[in-house]
């Protein structure tokens, strides 16, 4: 390639940053500047995507017609662009000699490798089979490659020693899994016998001085939470919107199940965690609060981390589909769904790029491995 400072580096720049006149663009497009190969062809690369259809249709038109000495030559030198590497690399099939060049380089991108993977030539993906550096990068290319039909079947023996071996060293380095703490690390029961009977545990039983209550005196609901006056038809809505923090607070921990289904919505974070506290928030209501768009991501965590709620499936699912649930929690929770659900999932724009993009990644790990499994020719 051409000096950095020469004038085809400068127009690659201003294409780049869309700087460069149309007649420019248009004569490099069609292969009419003298200009260096590699710098020739990144330049179509960049305008095949050019907003103008003129200057892109030329510039795939220069593209189709590139030499396979040509593609052969910038498979093979260090300095080509990773552009033009990425074109080379998505078109194997046109070019068996540079594509097999390609598959024996350490340096390219992982995604380089993957279409490389996917050509139907033997050569190319024999000389992958051998590129170790590029197995070992991405757990996923060994996979995509054994998949391959016309893998021939010594590479195939080759490749899926080298995989074992790589899955018995990861085995090997992994650190010991270690039981995760059940909710909250499983506080112990309340030291009050009365409160212990409830089921409350020491956390909430500290919460309970905030609350002016006397431990001596909780005999049942009515003492913790007051009645309505004879006479006060007002709706269960607005006489907990005139309850203080306290009051909410003892309605969350031990109230009803119409006023828990309200608290747990609450603004105020320590109302609505205490609503999962509450000895009687059964896994109908988890799976209810899961699915809820107005719903604090803390009590989702919660809810998530519980001992008993976090471990059914429909809770799990619910929470990965719900845009209020914390990344991480959604994240780890696409692991545990179904092949069924995960699909889904895949095909459901509604969700957050980010949730989709892990399913999609998680089914092709599961459907990677079942190819293994089964691909012919191991011996």
């Amino acid at each position: 390639m051409t000096s950095p400072s020469g004038p085809g580096a400068r127009i690659v720049a201003a294409v780049r940053a869309g700087t460069a006149p149309r007649p420019a663009r248009l004569a490099a497009a069609r292969g009419a500047l003298p200009l260096d190969p590699g710098e020739l062809v990144l330049l179509q690369a960049l305008l095949a995507r050019d907003d103008d259809r003129e200057i892109a249709e030329s510039a795939e038109r220069s593209l189709a017609e590139l030499a396979p000495e040509t593609a052969l030559a910038l498979a093979g030198d260090q300095g080509t662009a990773p552009e033009v590497l990425a074109f080379l690399a998505a078109g194997a099939g046109r070019w068996p000699a540079a594509s097999a060049t390609l598959a024996g380089r350490r340096d390219l991108a992982p995604e380089c490798y993957r279409a490389l993977a996917a050509t139907g030539d033997g050569e190319p993906l024999d000389m992958l089979a051998l590129n170790q550096e590029a197995l070992a990068g991405d757990p996923g290319l060994g996979a995509l490659l054994a998949a391959n039909p016309a893998l021939p079947g010594q590479a195939r023996a080759r490749l899926l020693d080298f995989l074992d071996e790589l899955a018995k060293e990861a085995e090997a380095a992994a650190p010991p899994e270690v039981p995760e703490a059940p909710f909250d690390g499983a506080p112990p029961p309340a030291r009050d016998p009365f409160l212990a009977s409830l089921g409350i545990d020491a956390e909430v039983e500290a919460l309970l001085p905030q609350l002016d209550l006397d431990l001596g005196m909780l005999a049942d609901r009515s003492e913790l939470l007051g009645e309505p006056e004879d006479g006060d038809d007002v709706s269960l809505i607005t006489r907990l919107g005139k309850m203080n923090v306290g009051q909410k607070l003892r309605a969350a921990l031990f109230g009803s199940r119409e006023e828990r289904s309200i608290l747990v919505r609450d603004t105020n974070r320590l109302v609505a965690c205490s609503v999962v506290k509450n000895p009687k928030f059964t896994v109908t209501e988890a799976d209810q609060a899961a699915k809820s768009r107005n719903i604090s991501t803390d009590v989702l965590r919660l809810i998530a981390r519980h001992r008993d709620f976090g471990k059914a499936y429909a809770i799990q699912k619910n929470l990965v589909v719900n845009p209020r649930c914390p990344a991480d929690i959604a994240l780890n929770l696409v692991a545990v769904l179904n092949d069924h659900d995960l699909k889904l999932m895949i095909r459901n724009r509604n969700l957050g790029e980010a949730v989709r993009r892990q399913a999609k990644k998680v089914h092709e790990v599961r459907e990677d491995r079942k190819r293994v499994r089964v691909t012919p020719g191991r011996h």
